[in-house]
């Protein structure tokens, strides 16, 4: 724990946990689509805000969201006409594994505190457990020798096939990491469901553009 917290945090960096990330990736949605996206989290809440399609042309916009115990999926057409958004328990229960997934982007946030419990399966792979209603998540993180993240996964709740839902391994492969100011993240990724059994295949990778405090 403290090899990775010494890593991701600059000695005497603290203040508030909230960052706001600006990256550009792929998504597949059948075929592989390009978006442009930016992330503002600070370990308990998400906003993720991506424009799908290729170049300047945005066909879809898709926001999801967590706040206190919420989670939301909204969805417009072009950017500007609303088309759906989703809500409800499974909702979020999903958005509640994700955020908590997503804290490696505000590692302050992932400092021990009230409601964040630390543990170490081995010297390699460290584990923190995040209190985020309506969910308690552990979030297994594999590091290397200089505590830089290579793997991060977690039970999360999503569908499972037939309508039904379940807690599912989802987990990010990652290829390299950067610093921005006092904090070292990933900045190259590959995220996918299944992770870590023979089902996985990532439908998700992007690269981190920028990095700010929030």
């Amino acid at each position: 724990m403290r090899r990775y917290l010494g890593r991701a945090i600059a000695s005497g960096a603290g203040g508030a946990p909230g960052v706001r990330v600006a990256m550009h990736g792929r998504i597949k949605l059948g075929p592989w689509v390009p978006f442009t996206a930016t992330l503002e989290t600070d370990g308990s809440r998400l906003r993720w805000r991506a424009e799908l399609g290729p170049g300047p042309l945005t066909l879809l916009s898709v926001t999801d969201s967590y706040a206190g115990g919420h989670g939301s999926q909204r969805f417009d057409l072009a950017g500007r006409i609303a088309l759906k958004t989703v809500e409800g328990a499974d909702v979020d229960r999903s958005a509640a594994g994700r955020t908590a997934l997503e804290a490696i982007f505000a590692p302050i946030s992932l400092l021990p505190g009230p409601g964040l419990g630390w543990s170490a399966a081995s010297d390699s792979e460290i584990i923190f457990t995040r209190d985020l209603a309506p969910e308690r998540t552990a979030v297994h993180l594999r590091i290397d020798d200089e505590g830089l993240l290579e793997e991060v996964w977690a039970l999360r709740w999503g569908k499972a096939g037939r309508g039904q839902h379940a807690y599912i391994p989802m987990g990010s492969v990652i290829h390299r990491s950067e610093t921005f100011g006092a904090l070292t993240v990933p900045v190259e990724f590959r995220a996918g469901w299944w992770f870590g059994t023979p089902r996985f295949e990532p439908f998700f990778e992007a690269r981190i553009d920028s990095l700010a405090r929030a």
